[in-house]
């Protein structure tokens, strides 16, 4: 049985890197808040919290009715 040989020449490398690149875009792009869905600031659900990409989270406390 012959199995898939791949002999990495400088095109194949470069082929092999875009696709990476390229699976990597498209699950960014499809789930783009993946890393802030998950961040928990530690406050109850009468807060409103967002996640800033440089420093701490921003949390405001949602109005009560």
């Amino acid at each position: 049985m012959k199995w898939l040989q791949w002999t990495p020449d400088r095109n194949g490398v470069v082929v092999a890197q875009v696709i990476i690149v390229c699976v990597y875009a498209a699950f960014v792009m499809h789930f783009p808040d993946y890393q802030q869905r998950r961040a928990n600031a530690g406050f109850g659900p009468g807060w409103d919290c967002v996640v800033q990409p440089k420093g701490d989270p921003v949390c405001v406390k949602k109005p009560g009715r």
